[in-house]
């Protein structure tokens, strides 16, 4: 044992045995976990391994009792378990013996199974001949062999089209991404299709050479010609037009392959990270299938809140629309003004809320230094929007149509653009400047009344995904968060700039502008003042009801703990509000939502409850505390509420710890009694702006709404 491994090993023992006396086993050992799982003890020479090695090494797993009824004990071994070294085969077999259920659930957690030539695996493999373990096995295996057809084809068709460059892959994979446009195409074409072309694209990346971004108007010229021409203008004598066939069914076949290993993945998911999760080996039946439907419901219960925060945004958008008197103004040419118009408010809609909720300023600032102003940011890409579903989506709907032929409805609308002297491929490319000069157009406004060139090219960096680079970062740094399609919708390769109008088309636009500051460039300059901002906009909200709010106070350390800054503290008639606020991105997977409860929510929830304690002195010791507070109370403990709020909706309503999870957007409507906006849009209905707060607003009153579910109530 090394000397850092040591050190952590003391720690953990430390925390365990020092809350011992005042806790029970099991809560010992989790906020010895705590101190794991954030990192602790803290220290730039101390790495993941170091903390993993000292946890599992520590005495506290022997006692059986204490494993049993900790909450975070498969958690944290889940955790050791990513490393091949950390965790002792010893340990692993002792708690196979005594507490097997923590040790699956770590497994399960930690996905050691999918590394089926891992030591630690192998070793449990062969030591472990009990009924149980030998289910428990089987299902792992059953669950792998699932992939193994699916693999075996997309190494076939990998190894048919590796001979491609990237650009010429990028136009295969367009011509059949207009499928989803067709009758019997997809539902979704945002959803699961998108995620199968993201990982087509970024292995593609990952085995990319220099040459692949060496593009020069011939070789861009001569890979159209070869690889794209043949499909949509296709002609008899072309000997191009059966190789471009071939590359197409082996891009198809790789496409279906990829999608059901995606499927099959989910249920890998489901099994790792479900708590309702249970496993059998019946003949005939699931390997897996759900305890309850309570997940799943869950699950469907946010996308049903997500759609109704829609139309509350969009309702609020229009209002401020019309008091901005643009609702009086033509939005460019005449023809197209009703869809400008729409753009602009969903526009306005998406910066209301990135800067209520999320914390945005007015200028968003990138990384290389330059500054733009949000709005345009945002009406840019919404203008893209339109400009694809009225130029490229709608009139290739309307060539299929006719002609019945993908092929031949790509030629049509290619062939029109070319007549125009407009680019309708079914990819776009143009060089920086003439996509600049393009985009121009859109930052007018008063200070510069023509565009501006400078405002143009920033929003063209913030939505640009240079390929060349995220292939360097995908060989060297493969863990780090990759844009996804519609997050960074301009893909820049060599000197130009391209996209896909079936994303530019359908992208959720406000989802791809946050995580696209919150999840690919989440180490941002900015990032910490606008966590503040969206603390200070929530205490803003408060007082506007009449709260008296404390932020950033931090209570005085102790020998036993220090607490830290505490966000928000609320006082009003004797009720006291405790609030730990947390800011995050748009999660879009059962897994995703998983690590959000486990690691942002679970640190939430022990910080809230140290804090929670720290505060309870505070108010009665520190005066000056009170006296900004307005409190005179004696009794604290039976009149405050610790709420985690939260940006994101996945966990809203929840409880994590014992502290309940409230989302960002649910208080602003409850703050400002705004529930009937959350209605759909029906056009001249005005609808009845019956009250949350019917006798007046009140402390008592407003966390009874939020502590019930009140605002979701018969509409969710």
């Amino acid at each position: 044992m090394t000397e850092k491994v040591e050190r952590c090993r003391q720690h953990y023992q430390l925390v365990y045995e020092r809350n011992q006396p005042e806790l029970s086993k099991g809560r010992a050992l989790d906020e010895c976990l705590h101190h794991f799982l954030d990192q602790r003890p803290a220290g730039k020479t101390l790495s993941a391994i170091d903390r993993a090695q000292g946890l599992a090494s520590a005495a506290c797993w022997l006692d059986v009792e204490a494993v049993a009824s900790s909450e975070l004990a498969s958690l944290a071994l889940g955790r050791g378990l990513h490393f091949d070294n950390a965790v002792s085969v010893d340990l692993l077999l002792h708690l196979a013996n005594d507490n097997p259920d923590t040790l699956r659930w770590a497994i399960r957690y930690s996905k050691l199974f999918e590394r089926t030539e891992s030591p630690l695996w192998l070793a449990l493999r062969a030591a472990l001949a009990g009924e149980e373990w030998q289910l428990f096995f089987g299902v792992c295996d059953r669950l792998l062999d699932q992939l193994k057809p699916f693999d075996e084809l997309i190494t076939l068709a990998g190894k048919q089209l590796k001979h491609l460059s990237l650009l010429e892959l990028f136009s295969y994979l367009s011509v059949l991404a207009y499928q989803a446009f067709s009758e019997d195409g997809s539902d979704d074409p945002s959803g699961q299709q998108w995620k199968v072309y993201n990982r087509i694209i970024l292995n593609k990346l990952r085995a990319c050479s220099e040459e692949d971004f060496r593009l020069s108007e011939a070789r861009l010229g001569k890979s159209l010609k070869r690889h794209l021409s043949p499909i949509i203008f296709p002609e008899p004598s072309n000997s191009d037009v059966v190789t471009c066939r071939q590359n197409l069914e082996s891009l198809a076949v790789l496409i279906g392959a990829t999608q059901e290993r995606i499927d099959y993945e989910g249920s890998i998911d489901w099994f790792c990270f479900d708590p309702e999760c249970r496993y059998q080996r019946k003949p005939g039946e699931s390997v897996i299938y759900n305890e309850s439907e309570a997940g799943t419901e869950r699950w469907q219960r946010t996308g049903r809140k997500n759609d109704l925060l829609w139309h509350y945004w969009m309702r609020r958008a229009i209002q401020a629309f019309i008091d901005s008197g643009m609702a009086e103004q033509t939005i460019g040419s005449p023809e197209n003004h009703e869809l400008n118009q729409l753009a602009y408010i969903k526009a306005v809609r998406s910066k209301l809320q990135l800067q209520q909720i999320y914390g945005l300023d007015e200028q968003v600032l990138l990384n290389d230094g330059s500054q733009v102003q949000l709005h345009h940011v945002l009406l840019a890409s919404e203008l893209t929007s339109v400009f694809f579903q009225s130029q490229f989506i709608q009139p290739f709907q309307h060539h299929l149509r006719e002609s019945g032929v993908l092929a031949q409805a790509l030629g049509r609308l290619a062939m029109n653009g070319l007549l125009s002297g407009e680019n309708r491929f079914p990819m776009t490319w143009s060089e920086e400047q003439e996509k600049i000069r393009k985009i121009t157009g859109w930052t007018v406004c008063d200070e510069h009344p023509k565009g501006s060139a400078d405002s143009a090219k920033a929003i063209l960096t913030f939505w640009t995904s240079d390929f060349k680079a995220l292939s360097q970062q995908l060989k060297l740094q493969p863990r780090m968060p990759a844009p996804r399609l519609y997050e960074q919708p301009f893909y820049k390769i060599g000197r130009y700039s391209f996209q896909f109008p079936w994303v530019g088309a359908q992208q959720n636009n406000l989802t791809a502008a946050i995580n696209n500051l919150r999840r690919v460039n989440a180490r941002r300059a900015d990032m910490q003042a606008e966590t503040q901002r969206v603390e200070l906009a929530l205490a803003e909200s408060l007082r506007q009801r009449g709260f008296a709010v404390e932020v950033g106070y931090r209570p005085l350390a102790t020998e036993e703990d220090d607490a830290g800054e505490v966000d928000l503290i609320c006082h009003q008639d004797g009720v006291l509000l405790l609030l730990e606020v947390k800011s995050g991105y748009i999660r879009s997977t059962t897994h995703e939502v998983w690590l959000h409860r486990t690691n942002t929510l679970r640190k939430a929830a022990w910080q809230l409850r140290r804090k929670q304690v720290a505060v309870l002195s505070a108010l009665m010791a520190d005066q000056e505390l009170r006296s900004k507070l307005g409190y005179h109370g004696q009794q604290p403990e039976a009149y405050m509420h610790a709420w985690i709020v939260d940006t994101s909706i996945e966990l809203d309503g929840e409880s994590v710890d014992g502290f309940r999870v409230v989302s960002r957007e649910a208080l602003e409507i409850i703050l400002r009694d705004e529930k009937y906006l959350l209605r759909p849009m029906v056009e001249g209905d005005e609808g009845t702006r019956d009250s949350m707060f019917p006798d007046g607003f009140n402390a008592g009153r407003f966390v009874a709404v939020v502590e019930s579910d009140e605002l979701w109530r018969g509409i969710c």
